[in-house]
This record gives structure tokens, C-alpha cells and sequence, in this order.
């Protein structure tokens, strides 16, 4: 049975993106030498579930995640990703995690933020591994700003990499 897992990059003042979206502050953190177990993630997940803007933002990479399909939970056409197996999903995300927990594979939650409560608030989510890097933006988009109510995690497992980078894995 399949999990969905958010693990995403937040800066150390509790953001994953600048004002803009973007995410260009993690630039000095994109190293050949340590890819902070992403390369092992990509191979444990099948699907990949983004927003909207997340999506756009992956376009705008030119970039895709290993062989993963992907959701899109979206009320807007946005352009199809060529070769590769995208669903464009609207509405109320229960029911899509329902089927894939049924997978064999786990799913990831990329983001945004929006989505990420959805998720929270509605107790979708399985694990958080949040990757906590050291730079503080100061404002931009914040982990969940949306949530219902307080919510509590089970500590899983720690990391810490010699550049300052900590690696926190949760469960619900």
C-alpha cells in the first residue's frame, strides 16, 4: 500500500518559496555530491501531486521527476508535459489519494502551499520530510499558513549534512 509523503525544501524561517514563487535561494544547494536522498525518493515514488503553480514552476524547469506520473489538482487549462503522463484533477483530493494509497509505489506531495493544507487538514498525508535549509528569506510563501488546527507529528529520523542542511522525517 502506497503513502503519500510531502517532502519538500523550506528555508530556516519556515518558507518554501520566495514572495515570487520562486525558488532560487536553494541554487547553492543543488550539489552532484549530495542530492540529500532525493535519488532514492524518485525511486520509491510513482506519482508526483502538485498545484497549479507548482506545475508551472516544473514547467518553467523544463525538468520532470524521474519517471513518475503526475496530478495536478487544478480549475485552470495549463499545457500537458510532452512525454510524459500528467492528470489534470479538480475539486477535493480525497477520493484521488484513496487510489493512490491502493498503489504499490508511494506518492509525493511536491506543493504548493494551498494544497499542502488540503492535505493536512483533511489527513491525507502519511510522512513530512521537510530538508531544513540554512537561509532565512525573511517573507515569501510559508509551509502551511492555511491549517485548521494544530496539528501533532511522531519524529521519525534526523539527518544533518556537513553544508548546515538538517533532514526531518515525520509521521501523522
Amino acid at each position: 500500500m502506497g503513502k503519500i509523503i510531502l517532502n519538500l525544501a523550506i528555508s530556516l524561517d519556515g518558507y518554501i518559496a520566495d514572495e515570487s514563487g520562486g525558488v532560487d535561494w536553494l541554487n547553492d544547494f543543488l550539489n552532484p555530491e549530495e542530492d540529500y536522498g532525493m535519488q532514492a525518493f524518485f525511486e520509491q515514488c510513482g506519482t508526483a501531486i502538485m498545484g497549479a503553480k507548482t506545475y508551472e514552476q516544473t514547467l518553467s524547469f523544463n525538468y520532470w521527476y524521474g519517471n513518475m506520473e503526475g496530478i495536478v489538482f487544478t480549475s485552470r487549462e495549463l499545457p500537458l508535459l510532452e512525454g510524459k503522463s500528467v492528470q489534470f484533477i479538480e475539486g477535493d483530493p480525497t477520493e484521488t489519494v484513496r487510489y493512490l494509497k491502493e498503489k504499490t509505489k508511494d506518492s509525493w506531495l511536491v506543493g504548493g502551499a494551498s494544497l499542502i493544507a488540503q492535505f493536512i487538514n483533511n489527513n491525507l498525508l502519511d510522512e513530512l520530510i521537510i530538508t531544513i535549509v540554512p537561509r532565512l528569506l525573511g517573507k515569501g510563501i510559508a509551509l502551511c499558513p492555511e491549517l485548521g488546527e494544530i496539528q501533532k507529528l511522531n519524529l521519525q529520523e534526523t539527518k544533518s549534512y556537513t553544508d548546515g542542511v538538517v533532514q526531518l522525517k515525520y509521521n501523522f
